[in-house]
């Protein structure tokens, strides 16, 4: 994997293999590392042509307070007409956190999106996916 972007709090990979980029936060991430957060994954998903993304919240320490305002805005929407088909998210082992991110998960339509409590069959279902042709997702 190719990194794109390293901070303390997020850092973003792209795998030239599948199209995919990983995108990682890490401790208590600020409400600016986040929006940054997005738009560099809107940057690389456009200038890279990724159409699948895996992202990993496992390591964040809030469980990702923010989640609500990536589903509440236009930016999944933004995602998809840039070509982005799928995401894996992995939650953080913050239970209350991870009921409400699979519940906020189960309102987007696109792109298609699926969460997971470990991060390696997270990436087994987007080497899965893939494979898929879009329709099929």
């Amino acid at each position: 994997m190719r990194p794109l972007f390293e901070s303390p709090a997020f850092s973003l990979h792209y795998e030239a293999a599948h199209h995919w980029l990983t995108a990682t936060w890490h401790g208590k991430p600020t409400a600016e590392i986040y929006l940054s957060s997005r738009a560099l994954i809107l940057h690389f998903t456009s200038e890279l042509h990724c159409t699948l993304l895996l992202c990993d919240a496992s390591e964040s320490l809030d469980g990702w307070e923010e989640i609500g305002r990536w589903l509440s805005t236009s930016y999944l929407s933004f995602l998809t007409e840039s070509g982005m088909q799928a995401i894996a998210w992995v939650n953080a082992h913050d239970w209350y956190r991870h009921e409400r991110t699979e519940e906020l998960m189960r309102k987007s339509t696109e792109p298609f999106m699926a969460t997971f409590d470990e991060g390696s069959n997270a990436y087994d279902w987007l080497h899965r996916v893939c494979y898929l042709a879009p329709e099929q997702l």
